[in-house]
């Protein structure tokens, strides 16, 4: 997978100063509702911070932003996201 912590040159105008969790955030939104991940899949983020080079803060603030938005569920704590989204047939 790529990384999505590429730097934006200095003066371009096109550059995307989206913070990191937010662009994390919309990846596994668009996984979710199209099916890649599925409920009830885990999402460890360290897994997820492995997988898109990103720290495990990013990673948990990403997985939080989507747990808020109910895309995701975490049971407990200390226990690993769960996509919580289904897909309407």
């Amino acid at each position: 997978m790529d990384a999505i912590s590429d730097l934006p040159m200095l003066h371009d105008i096109d550059a995307d100063y989206t913070p990191q969790y937010v662009k994390l955030a919309r990846i596994l939104r668009d996984k979710i509702t199209s099916g890649a991940l599925k409920y009830p899949d885990p999402l460890p983020a360290s897994g997820v911070a492995t997988d898109y080079q990103v720290s495990v803060r990013v990673a948990y603030a990403a997985l939080e932003m989507l747990e808020a938005n109910r895309y995701l569920a975490r049971p407990k704590r200390f226990q690993c996201y769960r996509v919580a989204w289904k897909a309407e047939r």
